[in-house]
């Protein structure tokens, strides 16, 4: 008789859930996680727990996510998990838990739960995960990079594997290593996999949907919102990057650049990367979009670019790269900001950006 790949031995029938929401990256995470704290009372009335352990640290962008559960189980810091699952199983009103935190689609991350796995033995555990074409999350995080970390590659370093810049934020574009590792630690029958293109319009309605929960949820006072910065000021902030810079002061400007970038909406026709080669690249993710087609998602429609190309077509930026550090030089003027404005001056002298070279990449 085969062994089963399940890996708990012997366990009872689990009549509580918990739900983990691993991402994506770039798949309107933070929109979700703002709706399901604001909510939280609401879907406690309903049976479902979005738990305050392991809650982000108190910025716009983290504190609605379970940001510090997910570090902490990178790291080895501490295992919150036992907590959450002692909160669920201790109250007879609850029949359902919610985490969601994007970290939990890296690969190193995923190993780490799988290590702790029997921490949820009495419980019956799902994970939820939200796929867009590869080239489309590809661009879109790497314009994300440049405003919150140190990421001082090109959109090229993150699709080229090879890449030392790449060893960590390229394996978020593995999704079949993604899926492989989930279903490890929960089965391939407790992973939902749900295509960005689908959901984008009602991430909270598709996504508590999934859980159990299909009342629209209230919205938010304040929006959490990410602003994707347009191709020619991502390209000025991975110039910034250049600078040893804290994190702090890496933030700090990001943000007025990219208050700076939204006056400026011409700028969408501007592209790191050309259709064609998109196109081209896009095909090297076959096997992903063929693993993916076993969980339900429809390749060609769901996870391929094709003729829904939303980027812009002009790669020549380099003006247009002068014009965002002028713009973003006399914001900072105006507001006196003379220590960003610093960090502005010195970049000056990389303002002829790095040629991307268009060829084929081996992924």
């Amino acid at each position: 008789m085969l062994k089963s790949l399940w890996p708990f031995k012997t366990r009872t029938p689990a009549t509580k859930k918990i739900f983990i929401h691993a991402g994506t990256h770039k798949t309107g995470t933070s929109y979700f996680q703002h709706a399901a704290y604001s909510n939280t009372d609401q879907l406690r009335r309903a049976g479902i727990l979005y738990p305050s352990t392991g809650l982000g640290i108190k910025t716009n962008h983290n504190r609605y996510a379970h940001r510090i559960l997910g570090i902490d189980i990178a790291t080895g810091k501490q295992n919150r998990f036992p907590s959450i699952v002692e909160e669920l199983n201790k109250d007879s009103s609850l029949d359902t838990a919610l985490i969601s935190y994007e970290g939990f689609c890296h690969p190193d991350t995923i190993e780490n739960v799988y290590k702790v796995r029997r921490d949820f033995d009495s419980v019956d555990l799902h994970v939820i995960l939200v796929f867009r074409p590869h080239i489309d999350f590809a661009i879109s995080l790497y314009r994300e990079l440049c405003q919150q970390v140190s990421f001082q590659g090109s959109l090229y370093n993150l699709l080229n594997p090879e890449s030392p810049r790449a060893l960590y934020w390229g394996q978020c574009l593995e999704y079949r290593t993604i899926l492989k590792n989930w279903r490890r630690i929960v089965g391939k029958n407790n992973i939902h996999t749900v295509p960005f293109r689908k959901t984008r319009h009602d991430i909270s309605g598709s996504l508590m949907s999934i859980v159990g929960y299909n009342e629209p949820l209230e919205l938010p006072d304040n929006l959490t919102r990410n602003h994707t910065l347009s191709a020619p000021f991502a390209e000025l902030m991975r110039l910034v990057n250049r600078q040893e810079l804290s994190s702090r002061a890496r933030h700090k400007i990001a943000g007025e650049v990219a208050a700076v970038d939204i006056k400026f909406p011409e700028f969408s026709r501007y592209c790191e990367i050309s259709q064609s080669w998109a196109h081209e690249l896009e095909h090297k993710f076959a096997k992903d979009r063929k693993a993916l087609k076993t969980y339900g998602l429809e390749p060609a429609e769901d996870l391929m670019i094709g003729q829904k190309w939303r980027w812009g077509t002009d790669t020549n930026m380099t003006s247009a790269i002068v014009d965002a550090h002028q713009a973003v030089s006399e914001h900072l003027k105006n507001i006196d900001e003379k220590s960003l404005l610093e960090i502005m001056d010195a970049t000056s002298k990389d303002l002829e950006p790095t040629k991307f070279v268009e060829a084929p990449v081996s992924i």
